[in-house]
């Protein structure tokens, strides 16, 4: 799969090279031919003089290869470098939390939390379309010469008021249904008692890790990723702090004690969050959304959600496949090898966030040259980040398993999966960074159609999976296929991008003076 991810960048970067060339020598023709026909129509029909523009616009560093200076990859760079501390945070907590709960509670503990991180982290999930929906909404508000502060604190309102009502909803349904949940998971009895202690200390802050997740989207679409950094920060530190009080010392709650740790963290940083809002003039009215604000949700949630429901069952029966192996060190091998998939594969984040905030704007004006030279950037900076960050997974597993369990049987498990962990981290960064630049353009139905269709074929595989790595395999084929299809639709001129990207090609070859 890296192997075909490798070539169609190449194509893309050959492709953006191609389409960037215009012969040095037709230059001062070009202009000395448009300036002569400009001025005998200035004075023919008293229109005004636009040659010189069209000279500037046409023969412009930018649109001869130079570049959009907003797509260089250092300025990518220092908004994604503060991003992706952002994104790394809960992972990274997730992973302490394991490594905590499997050195104070044990094998049993660490297994418990892979029915327990079902129920909280991939429901809430299931809800991520609210945060993309605010990024596309605010971005757009925001976007342009006026950076409007106004418009992008109404545009925020509607996502912000949704996700604290679902949040309470899902509060309510941790609350009275809990142990429903995890019969229907089917968890084995002995673990239930310790999942359950969980998900009633994180299911009761959702409301709160929802509006979180809008606020911070709400900040980065305004392209300020060093605030929500300095809050997530501080929220972190908070939570390692809980997690020894409540795990090790003076308290030993275990599961309980780790989720009462993040959820107190999680409480923390959202209204840091609503603080950092309100001192930029952006922090969004709670009010019932007008007509219009519900429309233009719902533009974004319908698709959004169809999408994320896909991923998550597809991660779903990955997860009831390795609880059906039957064996109990397999199952803590599962959690510990997809907490740090999770971890790693957000390294992509970034670069899907830069498309996010970034590509809207381009993609509603139709500017081709625009998208070309930040596409490039972003899937050069993807292949590098898939196979370095990918050798990094690989090394964790293999080597340093024993810093998340004591058992050494599960440790041996866990090695045996390193080269799949490497293919699904580094596949999945270059998905990610595809899927940014999908959903800037509002490309839904082909992220759907591809969703399900990988989803399909990935059920089909799994019922065949008799290993751990042949459920990680099924894993490593979704993510593979997704990135190159992405690219190769855009280079055929189809969506939005690539329909953008042949226009101005177009244009740029019925120019007179560039055969």
């Amino acid at each position: 799969m890296m192997v075909n991810i490798g070539i169609i960048t190449a194509l893309l970067v050959a492709f953006a090279e191609g389409f960037h060339s215009i012969p040095a020598c037709s230059t001062s023709s070009l202009h000395v031919g448009r300036r002569q026909l400009t001025q005998f129509r200035a004075s023919a029909d008293n229109t005004p003089d636009v040659g010189d523009e069209l000279h500037q616009t046409f023969n412009s560093k930018n649109f001869r290869g130079g570049g959009d200076p907003e797509a260089s990859k250092r300025k990518m760079m220092l908004f994604a470098l503060p991003a992706l501390g952002i994104f790394l945070t809960n992972p990274l907590l997730s992973n302490i939390d394991n490594a905590f709960v499997g050195r104070t509670v044990g094998t049993a503990g660490l297994a418990a939390l892979s029915p327990a991180t079902l129920c909280t982290d991939q429901v809430l999930y299931l809800f991520s379309f609210l945060g993309r929906a605010t990024t596309g909404l605010v971005s757009r508000a925001y976007a342009g010469e006026k950076r409007d502060v106004e418009a992008a604190r109404e545009a925020a309102s509607a996502p912000l008021t949704v996700s604290i009502f679902i949040g309470l909803v899902l509060s309510i349904l941790y609350t009275f249904f809990t142990p429903c949940l995890l019969s229907i998971l089917k968890v084995n009895p002995a673990l239930v008692s310790k999942a359950s202690s969980y998900i009633y200390w994180r299911g009761v802050i959702a409301w709160a890790a929802l509006a979180q997740t809008c606020c911070l989207q709400t900040i980065l679409a305004t392209r300020d990723a060093v605030t929500p950094l300095k809050i997530v920060t501080t929220a972190a530190a908070l939570n390692v702090v809980g997690d020894y009080l409540f795990c090790v010392n003076p308290l030993r709650w275990g599961c309980a004690g780790a989720a009462a740790a993040t959820s107190i963290a999680t409480l923390l940083s959202s209204s840091l969050m609503l603080r950092a809002l309100k001192s930029k003039n952006l922090l969004p009215k709670i009010r019932i959304p007008t007509k219009k604000e519900i429309l233009s949700l719902a533009e974004f949630m319908g698709p959004l959600m169809m999408i994320t429901i896909t991923r998550l069952l597809g991660f779903v029966y990955m997860q009831r496949a390795a609880m059906a192996l039957g064996d109990l060190n397999t199952l803590a091998a599962f959690q510990l090898c997809t907490n740090l998939v999770s971890f790693f594969l957000l390294f992509g984040e970034p670069l899907s966030q830069i498309s996010q905030t970034k590509l809207p704007y381009l993609v509603d004006n139709e500017d081709g040259e625009g998208l070309l030279a930040n596409l490039k950037s972003l899937l050069t900076l993807g292949v590098g980040a898939s196979v370095t960050v990918g050798a990094i997974a690989f090394t964790v597993v293999r080597f340093f398993t024993g810093v998340f369990t004591a058992d050494p049987a599960v440790q041996a498990v866990a090695s045996t999966a390193a080269p799949s962990v490497f293919l699904m981290v580094s596949n999945a960064i270059m998905a990610v960074t595809v899927d940014g630049a999908m959903l800037a353009s509002r490309d839904f139905g082909w992220i759907l159609f591809m969703g399900l269709s990988t989803f399909v074929a990935q059920l089909v595989i799994l019922t065949r999976a008799t290993t751990l790595n042949a459920i990680f395999a099924t894993f490593i084929f979704r993510l593979g296929v997704y990135g190159p299809a992405c690219i190769i639709r855009a280079l055929l001129g189809r969506g939005a991008i690539g329909r953008a990207i042949t226009k101005t090609w177009r244009e740029k070859r019925s120019e007179p003076g560039d055969a």
